[in-house]
């Protein structure tokens, strides 16, 4: 009895190794055949953007550096709203500095409906403030317009969906400080504090 459970999980491993093997096989195969993504990157373009990011970022300091006021902007719930907005001020020439935005990837709450442990806070200079503001709540008011045309047309949201975003509203708020008089709560877990 012994001898027979042997050559069975034997004969098994085999056959289970034969399937990998060909399976890498099959795969190497297919992707050798394939052409190359249209998503494809040439390097030096992506390398010259990440210089570009690097020194509109670097911008910020040394504006600050000459003498120039900082203060927070924006104290955000999630790392997409966080990428999204600074990339609008980003194209609108406004340098800004994010804090706790890199810590965030530490955590698998960044997993549950997109929110953060620790509120992400973006910097901006104050004499960027209204131009930053006219931007900001431009989007946010766009964002807020499609969701209720999506409520408006009956697609309603899930349990699931619902639950989520409870508990992502329910633990970021455990690391939100308390924010100015003046502060405006927008949609997409986005704070906007008021000009120094």
């Amino acid at each position: 009895m012994l001898f027979l459970s042997i050559v069975i999980y034997t004969a098994f491993g085999i056959m289970c190794l034969w399937f990998i093997i060909s399976g890498v096989r099959k795969l190497k195969e297919v992707k050798q055949s394939t052409a190359l993504s249209d998503l494809y990157v040439d390097e030096k373009a992506h390398d010259q953007a990440i210089k570009e990011s690097q020194s509109f970022e670097l911008n910020y300091f040394d504006r600050v550096r000459n003498g120039e006021q900082t203060q927070q902007f924006l104290a955000i719930a999630g790392q997409p709203a966080s990428a999204m907005l600074r990339s609008l001020l980003c194209a609108a020439g406004i340098p800004s500095y994010a804090e706790n935005e890199h810590i965030n990837a530490m955590y698998s709450l960044n997993n549950l409906s997109s929110s953060s442990a620790f509120a992400i806070k973006v910097f901006i200079l104050v004499a960027d403030y209204d131009r930053a503001y006219e931007i900001v709540t431009d989007f946010l008011s766009k964002q807020e317009q499609a969701k209720e045309k999506e409520k408006a047309e009956g697609e309603e949201e899930s349990a699931a969906q619902t639950i989520k975003k409870a508990a992502g509203v329910v633990m970021t708020g455990f690391f939100f400080m308390p924010m100015p008089d003046g502060s405006q709560d927008k949609p997409m877990g986005v704070t906007i504090l008021p000009k120094v």
